[in-house]
């Protein structure tokens, strides 16, 4: 994280990091509800899909969380023409159910946050 010259972070910077971990279970589930894919091909799709500005913060960390939770499995491994093992995810049946969950809730916070911020009295 950059630092100013005061030695203190940024508060933007920190605003982001924040907003990327909350929303990374989101991103990552709804990505995998469209087909499976190994966790380097998931950050390029956010890469893609963001034009660039999206990278994705603790990737490996939030498909583990989401393995725990029985929201994301391990569908295979593949062996990749460089060595690299590429182990593929899918999203299981109770992950498409806890993504149209979170798709709700997103959309809510997302409505109360911008009428708190941009209301207009």
């Amino acid at each position: 994280m950059k630092e100013k010259s005061t030695g203190k972070r940024d508060p933007l910077e920190n605003f982001e990091a924040q907003f990327k971990k909350s929303t990374l279970p989101l991103m990552v589930l709804r990505i995998l509800s469209e087909r499976e894919m190994y966790a380097y091909e998931i950050m390029q799709e956010t890469l893609h899909r963001s034009h660039g500005r999206y990278k994705m913060p603790l990737l490996y960390t939030t498909l583990s969380k989401l393995q725990e939770q029985g929201l994301v499995i391990e569908s295979g491994k593949t062996i990749s023409d460089d060595n690299r093992v590429r182990v593929y995810y899918r999203i299981t049946d109770e992950g498409r159910h806890h993504l149209e969950k979170l798709k709700e809730l997103y959309a809510e916070l997302t409505e109360i946050v911008k009428d708190i911020v941009y209301d207009e009295e």
